[in-house]
């Protein structure tokens, strides 16, 4: 299956592949947090396109990052 850039399927990846990388046995809220302030970050300095696909980005990021806190607290629990 192919993600495309941007897609909320894409965030997703990119943050459980970050905290993979980073080693994280403590996954937590905050440890998602940070990594999506990083991705974040991208998006408004490093990432150069139209402010309509910034802005979808940027809203798709964050609808993932909710549904990845949201899995986290169903496996806490």
């Amino acid at each position: 299956m192919t993600v495309m850039f941007g897609s909320i399927e894409f965030f997703e990846r990119e943050i459980i592949n970050s905290l993979n990388e980073n080693q994280l046995t403590n996954v937590n809220e905050d440890s998602i947090s940070v990594i999506t302030s990083k991705l974040e970050y991208e998006l408004l300095h490093d990432f150069i396109c139209h402010e309509r696909i910034r802005l979808e980005c940027l809203n798709n990021l964050k609808r993932a990052n909710q549904k990845i806190i949201e899995r986290t607290e169903l496996v806490l629990r």
